[in-house]
């Protein structure tokens, strides 16, 4: 204490002084702007916080909860023209229940299972108007009057379909309905029926409440009418006129409120931003936020004191020892020198030197790697506002290339194509270990750059050999960078070929522009009756022929994956109908089949067909499974001509009685019921594909001698004349045809 008197006249107890003062002042006035500035700040951010989760809110509802719900039915109703376990729909649209209650009742049992496969619905229902009368996966209503739904269902005729609708039950719940028409997507056939489901507003309320962050605040959603259809918590008469007011008046999406309690945020989404024209609206208050306001200004008083408490500590230290901090400056950058103390060169100010020219090198390197994310980012469509100037290459046009890489990785496969001297100038994109893009810049004068880009690939792979080829397939040329995703896009949607054409190959956008979209009508029943007669033969020979059109036949990829799906099906039907159910596989049949390639995909059902067909021919399925084969075989070579239980017995030299009884336990379908069944599905058949052929050469060539009695019994079965079944196929098909034209 002896030495302050003295001490306090020195330069350095003016410093400190002066250092203080400085220091306190400007804290001070930055301290006191930031204290203003923090309520402003916290409003700005609750603004956008609010536009984030109405957003959030909006894609969850529409495009992950409803949207579910759309995809689930219209893959169900879609199901309805290709599968046969779907044959009870397909005979009702055109009977009535009289005569098929059985079917009625496996019918609502489908669909009581598909309500409890979709959580939330309160109901499934199908509505047969030429018939009037109601299926739900509760009840059936043979008149639908009987329905407690009947005004609603009578005015469905008026009802716009694949859109959703609020409406009140007849109990008083609330729910959300979405309705679709019979049959589905089938040009030039008119509406036979409805299909609809009933989505619980309960359950949408609690899936609504999850996308908030407190129980204080409130999500409402209004129709293009201004009602609230959806609102989470109780419905606040006050707070739904506050938000229609805001909407109304339309303050750029938010209004800022004064209550009892406190300020409160009124945030809405207009209704262009919603696929159903919905506006979205939601209340929070800002209790929560203030309460972190008043923590931040507390801690900027903490953070103010102690910056002046260092501040004063610092000025000393520095004033009591210059050199100390620059010693420590030294011991921290040499810290960041990599390559050890060997480096050490000269004095101290060299070593700094040093240090930043290594730093240099470092951000170099990253604003190398930034551009390549940007790049990439560029390719996969993400918005992060990309300085795309940086990509221009004046005069030239882009095109995108997506490959699927080997084994040896995405970066390999990069260092391996740039070793290989090419026409054009591209750079390779990894994108993960197992893909990767390439983006081509085409010169002015490139006439044809698709065969300029395919003959590079081309040889790049020959320069990689067999063991470690890849795919490629090639987008469409674009002008500007901006339009890379969307070439993109295309050589990743002309990948999947890579199912049909094998791993390696080089396949183009333009060439699946131009493959055909309409399906290849496949003699499933021939690959079914060998199938189940135990012909290895001829099941071989149908797989040979299915094989060659798919490949041959320039299928777009979705018509060769159904013609597959198809195929399976029929392979499942015969496994069912067989009772051979041990030679399934005990997961997914079709995942289980389907490989990386078509021709390993149809190798797999090659052999597990042959292992049936095998099984069939030595074993057979029980006793009388030979007379049976022969019996179907007898019949369906002999369509055309007279068939009686006297003829075949004589084929089987068994008693006609026998034979019948016989016949109706392996098929479970009497022999007349059977007979008529295989005439009339020839009858379809050739009406589908003979168009040349008069409907009565077709009854003639399916054994009916009668025209008028081939016209009712096929009326019976399929619901129109033969002339209208045939006229009704060929628009069909007429329509896929325009379609792709």
């Amino acid at each position: 204490m002896m030495y302050m008197p003295e001490y306090k006249k020195t330069i350095f107890i003016r410093f400190i002084m002066s250092y203080t003062i400085l220091c306190v002042v400007l804290i001070g006035i930055m301290g006191g702007y930031w204290y203003t500035q923090t309520n402003g700040i916290m409003e700005d951010e609750i603004v956008k916080d609010n536009q984030n989760r109405l957003n959030s809110a909006k894609n969850y509802i529409e495009q992950t909860v409803l949207e579910k719900y759309e995809d689930n039915l219209q893959n169900k109703a879609l199901s309805i023209r290709f599968i046969q376990e779907n044959f009870n729909l397909n005979l009702l649209l055109n009977k009535s229940w009289e005569g098929n209650l059985s079917r009625i009742a496996s019918f609502r049992q489908d669909l009581d299972f598909y309500r409890i496969e979709n959580e939330g619905l309160s109901n499934v229902t199908v509505y047969f108007p030429g018939k009037n009368y109601v299926v739900d996966a509760s009840n059936f209503y043979m008149k639908t009057e009987n329905s407690e739904e009947a005004a609603f269902i009578l005015q469905l005729n008026g009802v716009k379909p694949k859109e959703w609708m609020f409406r009140t039950l007849a109990d008083g719940s609330q729910v959300m309905t979405y309705v679709i028409k019979l049959p589905y997507e089938t040009p030039g056939v008119p509406t036979m029926g409805y299909f609809f489901i009933d989505v619980g507003m309960d359950y949408l309320q609690t899936a609504a409440a999850q996308m908030l962050s407190s129980t204080a605040d409130r999500l409402y959603i209004f129709n293009p009418s201004g009602q609230a259809v959806l609102h989470t918590g109780e419905y606040d008469e006050v707070l739904g006129g506050l938000l229609k007011e805001t909407i109304h008046n339309r303050r750029n999406g938010e209004q800022i409120i004064e209550e009892s309690e406190g300020k409160a945020v009124l945030s809405y989404l207009e209704p262009v931003h919603s696929a159903h024209n919905w506006t979205y609206a939601m209340y929070r208050p800002m209790n929560s936020f203030v309460l972190s306001s008043e923590q931040l200004k507390e801690s900027l008083f903490i953070s103010c004191g102690a910056v002046v408490l260092f501040g004063f500590l610092m000025s000393f230290f520095f004033s009591k020892q210059l050199y100390i901090p620059v010693k420590k400056l030294i011991m921290q950058v040499k810290g960041l020198q990599s390559t050890g103390p060997a480096t050490f060169r000269g004095n101290e100010y060299a070593f700094i030197g040093s240090t930043f020219h290594l730093m240099e090198e470092k951000i170099v390197n990253l604003e190398t790697q930034a551009r390549k994310n940007d790049m990439k980012n560029l390719l996969i469509g993400v918005s992060l506002e990309i300085d795309c100037e940086q990509f221009i290459q004046p005069g030239y046009r882009y095109g995108a290339v997506y490959l699927q890489v080997p084994e040896e990785g995405s970066e390999c496969l990069k260092m391996r194509y740039e070793r290989v001297d090419r026409s054009l100038h591209s750079t390779v994109v990894p994108l993960n270990e197992k893909e990767a893009a390439i983006v081509y810049y085409i010169p002015p004068h490139e006439q044809d750059p698709e065969r300029s880009i395919m003959a590079d690939l081309q040889q790049v792979q020959y320069a990689a050999g067999k063991g470690s080829r890849f795919g490629a397939a090639i987008g469409s040329i674009v002008e500007i960078p901006e339009e890379l995703a969307d070439s993109y896009q295309m050589a990743k949607q002309a990948g999947r070929y890579h199912f049909l054409y094998g791993k390696d190959a080089i396949i183009a956008y333009s060439r699946v522009m131009k493959m055909n979209s309409v399906p290849y009508l496949f003699q499933y029943d021939h690959f079914k009756n060998a199938l189940q007669a135990g012909n290895q033969e001829a099941v071989n020979d149908f797989i040979n022929h299915f094989m060659g059109v798919i490949q041959d036949g320039n299928m777009q990829i979705e018509t060769a994956e159904l013609a597959l799906l198809q195929l399976i099906m029929q392979l499942y039907q015969s496994v069912l109908e067989l009772k051979l159910q041990h030679f399934l596989p005990h997961s997914n049949i079709f995942d289980e089949l389907k490989k990386d390639t078509l021709a390993d995909t149809v190798e797999a059902i090659r052999r597990l067909s042959m292992q049936i067909a095998e099984h069939l021919k030595y074993s057979g399925n029980h006793a009388h499974t030979d007379i049976i084969r022969t019996l179907k075989t007898y019949i369906a070579d002999h369509l055309h001509e007279e068939l009686s239980l006297q003829i075949l017995s004589k084929e089987v030299s068994l008693a006609p009685a026998y034979i019948s009884t016989l016949f109706s336990e392996g098929t479970k379908e009497a022999f007349t019921e059977y007979v008529t069944r295989l005439r009339l599905e020839k009858a379809a058949e050739l009406l589908r594909t003979e168009t040349r052929l008069s409907v009565a050469a077709i009854a003639l060539q399916v054994g009916y001698r009668n025209p008028q009695y081939f016209h009712s019994k096929f009326k019976s079965r399929y619901g129109v004349t033969p002339v209208q079944y045939r006229n009704s196929r060929l628009a069909a098909l007429d329509s896929l045809s325009l379609d792709k034209d």
